[in-house]
């Protein structure tokens, strides 16, 4: 998990503009273009530094503090209105702050008003980490916050899962699935999240996360898998996507295993399965239950 989580944190950084400079401006002054360079080779050395620090201490520490937190209860009340805005908000602010305990306490209390750990999956974890990438987008907090941020959700994302499980089913008992995010991207919280719906109703779930395509080739050829999971969540990995599906369709060991996508470009393409090549896709982990649930009871 540990590789896993540097693979997300290194998976963000092409995505900003880290330099001042752009090069079609560099290229109209040979003066400004050296500038440029200088600048730019530094910046590569200051990122390159801080990933250092990330994953030799700040990501380590994080890990290890988890691994001493309190587990999470549940309570006999029952909350039935769902996380506010400004609660989803609360708890990405939270997350990136220095306060280690804060999201755990903040997610207590909310366990303790009555929210059913579901609900803390689909309708706070998951739009939160979408809040986070919110504010990078917008540069309202720092490449360093946010991958503390990740972090802390995808620790807590497993912490849930046991309490999660307790509620186990039996109704799939048996059925295998495998999850992935579409080779070359990291969105790997989206894929911890659906593995632990399939494995409360009672799925057999394996997960290739920051996978090439040979591995995940090679993981359905050996494995016999029902339901093979991809999350895309960019559009320039929907063309690389058709071909993946594909190829796992060629090498896998059950030639009729589902194909399901989900992911956040399902929220502006939710046909995009059809495009694909894919047997059906979902826009939440719930809701991938469920098409699992009802292609397999037909």
């Amino acid at each position: 998990m540990y590789l896993n989580l540097l693979a997300a944190v290194r998976s963000v950084i092409p995505k900003k503009k880290l330099w001042f400079m752009s090069a079609d401006e560099a290229s109209n002054d040979t003066t400004r273009s050296s500038r440029y360079s200088e600048n730019k080779n530094n910046k590569d050395v200051c990122q390159a530094s801080l990933m250092e620090i990330l994953e030799s201490q700040i990501i380590p520490n994080l890990l290890k503090a988890n691994e001493s937190a309190s587990p999470f209860f549940s309570t006999d009340r029952v909350r039935t209105n769902l996380p506010t805005e400004e609660e989803i908000a609360r708890f990405a602010q939270l997350c990136i702050d220095s306060d280690a305990d804060a999201p755990d306490t903040f997610v207590q209390s909310l366990m303790a008003e009555g929210l059913a750990s579901d609900a803390i999956f689909l309708h706070l974890l998951a739009p939160a980490a979408r809040h986070l990438g919110y504010l990078w987008d917008e540069d309202m907090c720092d490449f360093t916050q946010v991958t503390i941020g990740l972090v802390r959700m995808q620790q807590m994302t497993l912490r849930l899962g046991s309490e999660f499980q307790e509620k186990r089913k039996l109704a799939m008992d048996g059925m295998r699935a495998l999850f992935a995010p579409v080779p070359g991207s990291q969105h790997t919280f989206g894929v911890l999240m659906v593995s632990e719906f399939f494995r409360r109703e009672g799925w057999q779930v394996w997960m290739e996360l920051g996978s090439s395509e040979a591995d995940l080739l090679s993981a359905v050829k050996k494995d016999w898998f029902e339901v093979i999971g991809l999350s895309v969540g960019i559009e320039a990995h929907v063309e690389s996507l058709t071909e993946t599906i594909q190829h796992i369709r060629a090498s896998s060991a059950n030639r009729n295993a589902k194909i399901l996508i989900g992911g956040p470009l399902l929220a502006v393409s939710p046909d995009l399965y059809k495009e694909v090549g894919a047997d059906g896709a979902a826009s939440d982990a719930a809701t991938a239950v469920e098409l699992a649930r009802t292609l397999f009871s037909a």
